[in-house]
Formats: structure tokens, sequence, C-alpha cells
């Protein structure tokens, strides 16, 4: 049965398991739950950090969101940048996604942010056409050297 019911409220560490299964699914590995669960513990704790969660009426989580508070000379103020969001498949046409980006959009202005910053896949059409409805911008490339 399928909850269409949610709500959204920061991670804590009961939601351990379905961030795991969220990376495991976006990255296509199996990541160990140990060394997982420090880095996961870490940040919940980080000032930096943000990490919230949807969950229906089961309690079962449906969707995640990790973001980053960046300080950057460039703007002399902090800078939102989502890390990763996830959205369990059977639940993605039911605007899960953009009631949990609004949670995140909300928190960050009461915490004086306002920016937001996402790094998406240039072939990522989907997740492109979610940005540009939230009035996002193309600004600028990254390049990524693993070494």
């Amino acid at each position: 049965m399928l909850a269409e019911q949610w709500t959204i409220r920061k991670a804590m560490i009961d939601d351990l398991d379905y961030f795991l299964e969220s990376y495991n699914h976006i990255y296509g590995i199996q990541y160990n739950k140990n060394t997982f669960l420090e880095l996961f513990k870490k940040k919940l704790k980080s000032q930096a950090s943000l990490m919230c969660v949807a969950v229906n009426t089961l309690n079962h989580a449906i969707g995640c969101i990790v973001c980053e508070k960046q300080e950057t000379f460039q703007l002399l103020k902090p800078v939102l940048q989502i890390k990763e969001f996830f959205i369990s498949p059977k639940y993605r046409k039911l605007h899960v996604a953009d009631e949990l980006y609004i949670f995140v959009e909300n928190i960050a202005l009461k915490s004086g942010i306002t920016k937001i910053e996402v790094m998406c896949n240039l072939t990522a059409t989907t997740t492109q056409y979610f940005y540009l409805k939230k009035k996002f911008t193309l600004e600028r490339k990254t390049y990524v050297k693993a070494i």
C-alpha cells in the first residue's frame, strides 16, 4: 500500500538505513555500513550540515536531502549547497521532492542564507527541469579530479 501523505523533518540517527540505501541507489555501490554510520553521525552533529527526510504515515522514509552550508569569499555570505537529493521511485510523481525542497529552502531563509546551489549532471534532464522550475539558473561548471 502506498501511503500518499507524508511529513518532513530533520534527519535522526534512526534514519541511517534509509540514507544508506539512498546512497547505494544513487551511486550504484554498496557502502560499508559502519563507515557510513560514522560519517552520518558527524553530519547530524555538524552545524554546517542539513539533512532532512520525508516519512509517510507508516513512518517509512520516502525521500531525503543532504545539504552543506558553505562560506564563500565570492558572496561574503553563506550558501547552502544541495549535495544529495533522493526520492524513493514509487513516490517520485507525488511532489515529495517539491515539498522537501521547500522545507529546506525555508530553513535556509530562516538561517539568513540567501542562495542555494546544486550541481547536477548535464544529461540529467529530469533533475535539471526540477531545478529550473524552482528558478535556479546555470552559473558555472565544475571540474573534478580524483586524487
